[in-house]
C-alpha cells in the first residue's frame, strides 16, 4: 500500500521535475557516474520517495505532543434579578486540559517513529534500485551503440558486394542468381541497420525518461562497453546478506513494529483520557472557585471495531514481510542463475568469435568474386556473420541484464562496473 501512494506522489511530481531537470544543464556527452548522479537528484520516483519522508516526518512531529489537545477555556455570563428590581452579573470562568492515560502518548509516538525508520529505509532501497536500473539502461545503450556501429560495418561489405555482383551482371559475367544474392544481403544488411538505430533510440528513451529530461533531448553517451565480472559471495551467504541489506525488507519489519504499537493502542483506547479542570466563578457578589475531573463512559462505544482493524492490519504487515523475504530470495537466485548463464554465453561468443565470422565472411566474398564459390556459400557466410553478431549482442545485453537485476535484488551488495566507464573517448 505504502508502494503504491509513493509511485502516486511520484507521479504527481514528475512535471515539477521535469522543470527543475531542464533548469540544469545535462552533461554532454554523459558518463556512467554522471547519469547516476543525475538520477539521485531528479529522478521522479526518488523525489516522490523524499517527500513521503517528510510526510513521514510530520506525522512523527504530531504524535510527539505531551497531551491529546490545547487546553480548552470557557467563558460565561448571566444577568441575575434581585426582588428589588436591581441586577447582577455571574461569571463563570472554566480552564480544562485533558491528558494521555495508559501510555497511548509513547505508543502513538512508537508508532510514527517506525513508520519514519521505515520510510527512511524505502528510500535507501529505491535509491539502490534506480542506481540499477540507471546502470542497465545505461549499459544496454553502449550495447544498442554498438549494435549499430557493427551492422553499419555488415551494410558496407554487402553495399560493395552488391555493387560488385550488379557490375558483373551488366558486363555478363555473372548470372542472376549471383545479383540477386548479393541484393537480398544488401537487404537484410539494411534491415539489420534499421532495427539496431531502433533499438538505440529505445534505450536512450528509456535513459531519459530515467533522468527525468525532455525525451526529445539528445543524450550522447561517453564509455565503452567492458562489464566487469562480480565478485559474488558463496550463495549462503549472499542470501543471507541481501536480506539484511533490502531496504524494502528492514521498511517491512518496521510496518510490522508500527502496526503491534496501533493494536496495543487499540485496545488502550477502552481506558478514557483524563480531563482536569478548573473553574472560578461570581454569584450574587460570591466568589466561587473548584475544580474537577472528567472523562467518557465507555458503555456504548468499546472500541471493538478499532481493535479488529488493529489486529487485521498487523497480520497484514506480518503477511507482507513474510512475502517479501521469500521474493528477496527467488530474486537473488533467479538474479544469479540468470547472471553465470549470460557471463558463460558471453564468453563462449567473444568479440573475437565475431571477428572470425566477419573474416569468413570477407573471405568467402572473395572466393565469390574470383568464382571459387558459389552464392550458396556466400549466403552462408552471410547467415553466419549476422547469427553470430546477434547471438553476441543479445548475450551482452542478457549480461547487462542480470548483472543489473542482481544488484536491485541484493540492494546494491554486488554492482556490476564497467571496466571502460571512464574512457574519454566517445562510444562508437
Amino acid at each position: 500500500m505504502r508502494f503504491s501512494l509513493l509511485i502516486g506522489v511520484a507521479g504527481l511530481c514528475l512535471a515539477a521535475v521535469g522543470h527543475a531537470a531542464e533548469r540544469a544543464q545535462l552533461p554532454q556527452p554523459l558518463t556512467l557516474d554522471q547519469a547516476l548522479s543525475w538520477a539521485e537528484q531528479y529522478n521522479p520516483t526518488l523525489r516522490g520517495a523524499r517527500i513521503e519522508l517528510r510526510r513521514s516526518e510530520g506525522v512523527l512531529e504530531h504524535a510527539d505532543v505531551a497531551v491529546p489537545s490545547n487546553p480548552e477555556l470557557e467563558l460565561g455570563t448571566a444577568e441575575r434579578e434581585a426582588p428589588d428590581g436591581s441586577t447582577t452579573t455571574d461569571i463563570d470562568v472554566r480552564l480544562s486540559q485533558e491528558f494521555w492515560i495508559a501510555g497511548q502518548s509513547g505508543l502513538r509516538e512508537n508508532a510514527a517513529q517506525s513508520r519514519l525508520s521505515g520510510a527512511r529505509s524505502q528510500l535507501d532501497f529505491l535509491g539502490s534500485a534506480i542506481r540499477a536500473r540507471v546502470r542497465a539502461t545505461f549499459l544496454q545503450a553502449l550495447v544498442a551503440e554498438r549494435a549499430v556501429a557493427t551492422a553499419k560495418d555488415v551494410l558496407q561489405v554487402n553495399r560493395d558486394l552488391e555493387d560488385y555482383a550488379k557490375r558483373r551482371l551488366e558486363a555478363g559475367k555473372a548470372n542472376r542468381l549471383e545479383a540477386n544474392t548479393a541484393r537480398i544481403g544488401l537487404g537484410r544488411a539494411q534491415a539489420l541497420l534499421a532495427q539496431a538505430e531502433k533499438r538505440r533510440d529505445q534505450a536512450r528513451l528509456r535513459l531519459a525518461e530515467l533522468l527525468a529530461v525532455d525525451p526529445a533531448t539528445a543524450i550522447p553517451l561517453q564509455g565503452r562497453l567492458d562489464p566487469a565480472a562480480l565478485k559474488l559471495p558463496g550463495q549462503a551467504q549472499l542470501l543471507r546478506r541481501s536480506i539484511a541489506r533490502r531496504g524494502d525488507l528492514a521498511a517491512a519489519a518496521k510496518e510490522v513494529s508500527a502496526s503491534r504499537e496501533d493494536l496495543k493502542l487499540a485496545r488502550r483506547q477502552i481506558v478514557p483520557n483524563l480531563k482536569v479542570f478548573g473553574r472560578y466563578g461570581e454569584e450574587g457578589g460570591n466568589e466561587i472557585t473548584g475544580g474537577g475531573v472528567a472523562f467518557e463512559l465507555p458503555l456504548l462505544h468499546r472500541f471493538g471495531g478499532e481493535r479488529k482493524q488493529a489486529q487485521a492490519e498487523l497480520d497484514a504487515a506480518l503477511l507482507e514481510r513474510d512475502v517479501l523475504q521469500l521474493t528477496v530470495r527467488s530474486q537473488v537466485l533467479s538474479a544469479l542463475a540468470d547472471y553465470e548463464a549470460a557471463r558463460q554465453r558471453v564468453a563462449a561468443l567473444s568479440d573475437e568469435v565475431v571477428d572470425a565470422a566477419r573474416q569468413n565472411f570477407e573471405l568467402t566474398q572473395r572466393a565469390f568474386e574470383a568464382g571459387e564459390l558459389g552464392a550458396p556459400a556466400l549466403t552462408a557466410a552471410q547467415d553466419t556473420l549476422i547469427n553470430t553478431r546477434r547471438d553476441y549482442l543479445d548475450a551482452l545485453d542478457a549480461l547487462v541484464a542480470a548483472g543489473t537485476d542482481l544488484e536491485r535484488a541484493t540492494g546494491g551488495l554486488v554492482v556490476m562496473g564497467n571496466a571502460s566507464a571512464a574512457s574519454p573517448a566517445p562510444s562508437q
